[in-house]
């Protein structure tokens, strides 16, 4: 544990801290302290002693002296036989505390008057304190002479006795924690600054962009890249010139640059901060483009500003081509929009005549419905017409019995037109968005079909919750509605399903009002799936399908009303979803 702690290897800068400090140190404990204490205890104790004590601790000044020179050599040059010097003066500091120790064992057991003894004590206390400053920056050698001074020390005074002397060890002994404790934290605390502050000088050194601090047009300092970007052979070079030098006389928008440069320098010092793009020129007269990012610091009671300069040079050619092209490509924009648009145009047509198809094969569907829906109240309105017929050919055709059956025919007639309204209005041709809601769509898609789906012995199931209004070209929608629901009835009869049903489905969310048509008709294959909203794509082209219901359902929801229509398949059958954005 000893030999690990005395063989601990130490960062050069710390060392190089130790190798200044210690200096003082040497000069106090082993020149100036010795002669303080040996004109303290002349006449009491053998000048022979005294003097040989008094060498010794010269001896060891010279060597301290010269071995600290020696370190200072090999640390600047980050030579790894520092280490090796370093245990020296290791040694040395340990047997300095030695010497310590003996004089003042010697001074006790001599009998030396108690007020020198304590004296002597102080005056190493003192030197033993204090080599927190000196030695500090290296832990070993600070522990190696505080433990030795302050254990001869303590142990000196116990032996002698008395009850100043026990008080005086007691609080050498306390001391001796404390200034331990102490000094490892200030070891930590120069070892981490230390460590920061080479971390930073990493970075600013090994930054590929150029960094400068300066103040006014005084350059403080650079790094390499800075240096370099310049094309200077040396940091002492660069800052020894005059960088109001290094721009040309006028940038490129006309400006002075001596006078623009200070503008931006006073505007980050009264804001803190500055980015712009700049003109430099390098020691060979060649032009570069930099960006500069300045940045008000403080330090040490200055107010100056830290500047990165990163070459765009070759972003600025790159400028400069899209800038020269960028007419041509103008030109080649505009004749593509052109031809967008008649694309577009003829897209639009296109779409407009598959709309006009689909409401066709639609219609001929809605007829067929209407026939089903008319035949009950025609046939209603045929047997009213018998009974008052045959009423009135047995005479028995009474005021009552005409009322009634002219009342029903008026009825069954209403219901005949209005469902002509219902058609009428599902294939008017929607100018603008109008609010509605899902609620309301179904309700009308169903007035017509309804009697459809119960003739085919299909169930309807509803779950209408969502009731709040949005804008949209509501026939469009209803049109998108007949063409889900009927697909699902043609799915259902074909394969003839047991306990048929579609269900209807509204709901909102944060951002959508949803609609969702779904059957138990079995689903739809994966490989038909993903062609299902193609146009002419159909499964039905044996039974005169056209191919383009859902094509135009996914261009009503999608194009025209800014929404999504999707569809998978679930555990019975498909589903078909519906979402038109909140904001329309």
């Amino acid at each position: 544990m000893l030999l690990k702690f005395i063989n601990k290897k130490y960062r050069f800068e710390l060392m190089e801290s130790f190798t200044q400090t210690v200096k003082l140190g040497i000069v106090i404990s082993n020149l100036i302290a010795p002669v303080i204490i040996v004109s303290i205890l002349y006449g009491y104790i053998s000048h022979t002693i005294l003097l040989s004590w008094l060498f010794i601790h010269i001896g060891f000044l010279l060597m301290r002296m010269m071995i600290n020179y020696k370190l200072i050599t090999l640390v600047e040059k980050k030579d790894e036989a520092a280490h090796h010097y370093l245990k020296m003066m290791f040694s040395l500091d340990f047997l300095s505390a030695v010497l310590y120790g003996f004089i003042i064992w010697f001074s006790v057991l001599e009998n030396i008057p108690d007020t020198h003894i304590l004296l002597i004590g102080i005056i190493i206390t003192a030197l033993t304190t204090g080599s927190l400053s000196t030695l500090g920056s290296i832990f070993t050698a600070y522990i190696l002479y505080l433990i030795p001074s302050f254990l001869f020390l303590i142990s000196a005074l116990i032996y002698h006795g008395g009850d100043i002397f026990y008080l005086f060890a007691l609080v050498m002994f306390g001391m001796m924690g404390v200034f331990s404790i102490l000094g490892y934290k200030h070891y930590t605390i120069l070892r981490n600054a230390i460590s920061l502050d080479t971390t930073f000088k990493s970075i600013y050194d090994n930054s590929a962009d150029g960094v400068v601090v300066f103040r006014e047009n005084n350059l403080i300092s650079s790094n390499k890249a800075m240096v370099k970007l310049f094309k200077y052979e040396s940091e002492a070079e660069f800052l020894s010139g005059d960088f109001r030098n290094f721009s040309p006389i006028y940038q490129p928008n006309g400006e002075s640059s001596i006078s623009n440069m200070h503008l931006m320098v006073r505007y980050a010092l009264r804001d803190g901060y500055r980015s712009f793009e700049w003109l430099h020129i390098d020691k060979d007269d060649k032009e570069f483009w930099c960006e500069i990012v300045l940045t008000k610091i403080h330090l040490e009671g200055l107010d100056l500003l830290h500047g990165v300069w990163r070459d765009i040079s070759h972003r600025k050619e790159l400028e400069f081509i899209r800038n020269k092209d960028k007419q041509k490509i103008e030109s080649l924009n505009e004749i593509l929009e052109e031809r967008v648009n008649e694309v577009l145009k003829s897209n639009r047509a296109k779409d407009k005549q598959m709309l006009h198809q689909s409401r066709l094969a639609q219609m001929g569907e809605m007829i067929s419905m209407i026939a089903h829906q008319w035949r009950q109240p025609l046939t209603a309105i045929a047997s009213a017409g018998a009974i008052i017929n045959l009423k009135a050919q047995l005479n028995k055709l009474d005021k009552e019995t005409a009322l009634e059956v002219s009342q029903n025919i008026t009825n069954y007639t209403q219901h005949l037109s209005a469902t002509i309204d219902d058609f009428r209005d599902y294939f008017k041709q929607d100018k603008e968005k109008e609010a509605t809601n899902f609620t309301y769509l179904v309700n009308s898609v169903f007035s017509i079909i309804r009697s459809t789906l119960e003739n085919n012995n299909i169930k309807v199931i509803e779950e209408l919750k969502c009731k709040d209004s949005f804008m949209a070209y509501s026939n469009e929608l209803k049109q998108v509605i007949i063409n889900l629901v009927t697909n699902a009835q043609d799915v259902l009869v074909d394969k003839k399903i047991q306990s048929a049903y579609i269900k209807l489905k509204s709901y909102s969310n944060d951002q959508n009002y949803i609609l969702e048509i779904s059957d138990n008709g079995g689903g739809i294959s994966e490989d038909v799936r993903d062609k299902i909203f193609n146009p002419y794509f159909s499964t039905k082209l044996k039974k005169d399908g056209t191919g383009l219901g859902l094509y135009m359902s996914k261009t009503i929801v999608e194009e025209h009303c800014r929404g999504s229509l999707s569809c998978y398949n679930t555990q019975d059958g498909v589903c078909f979803k519906m979402e038109l954005p909140h904001a329309q």
